[in-house]
């Protein structure tokens, strides 16, 4: 009886074994997975890569290359040229006049300069020698400018101040008034001097980044002086006297008057 209860026990774990190893077998956890190795920050793709980076300054400057791309094509000007070609108007003696002697003190005509000068985003410095070809004298005109150039597209708005020196070159015969007409005057001996001021106002259009086209207007107030005339030579005495009572010889004069002018502008414009 025991042999054979031995006997059943036997045959029952040898055929329960087999499945019990296999269920223990079925119940073990799979072996991990290794993580993957670590991505370089910089690499392409990379959360270090500047390609798929947005940052306030990236941001900035696609919008700077916009505005550059949709501009009118002009440099950043640093140096300017320019000529003006037009016409004036001179009365040098609408305000006052002290003895300044000239029977014809007011004259029209053609008008050039040359100028050149410096431009700092808006604000332009520069000189300029001008010429007015009037028909009673002709004027030169040595100046200092400054102003402001407001760009508007293709388009600068220029307002700005001038002053320097003025005087008058070659004056015409019959411009002197002496105070006799029986001793000669020699035209050339009448020296004026003095200082000018003034506004202008003008509008460039750029055909090229280097090259523009305009027109302009001035005006300015002049003050003029002129010094005694010398004597002449060989008078006799009948000539000294009159001339010791001309004003012309004897005392200087002085004048205040204006100057209108305008015309067209061609300028060079320099810079990167």
């Amino acid at each position: 009886m025991r042999c054979r209860l031995l006997c059943s026990l036997a045959a029952a774990f040898a055929v329960l074994g087999p499945a019990s190893a296999a269920s223990a077998q079925e119940l073990t956890p799979p072996p991990a997975i290794a993580p993957p190795p670590p991505m370089d920050p910089s690499a392409p793709g990379g959360p270090g890569d500047p390609s798929t980076m947005t940052t306030p300054e990236s941001a900035t400057t696609a919008k700077l290359n916009e505005a550059e791309a949709e501009d009118s094509g002009r440099n950043f000007e640093i140096v300017w040229l320019d000529a003006h070609v037009g016409g004036s108007y001179i009365d040098m003696r609408s305000f006052s006049s002290d003895s300044l002697q000239l029977a014809k003190a007011s004259s029209g005509g053609p008008m050039v300069s040359l100028g050149a000068g410096l431009r700092f985003v808006i604000l332009v410095l520069g000189v300029r020698a001008k010429y007015n070809a009037l028909s009673a004298f002709n004027m030169w005109q040595l100046n200092g400018e400054v102003g402001l150039k407001f760009p508007i597209g293709s388009l600068d708005l220029l307002i700005g101040v001038h002053g320097g020196y003025s005087f008058v070159g070659n004056i015409g015969a019959g411009t002197v008034a002496s105070g006799s007409d029986t001793v000669p005057t020699n035209n050339d001996a009448v020296k004026i001097r003095g200082f000018n001021a003034g506004l202008d106002v003008a509008l460039d259009y750029y055909i090229t980044k280097n090259f523009s086209v305009g027109a302009g207007l001035l005006g300015e107030y002049l003050y003029l002086k002129r010094p005694p005339v010398d004597k002449p030579a060989g008078l006799t005495a009948d000539q000294a006297a009159l001339v010791d009572a001309d004003p012309l010889y004897q005392k200087s004069g002085t004048t205040a008057g204006f100057q209108l002018g305008g015309g067209l502008r061609v300028g060079g414009h320099f810079g990167f």
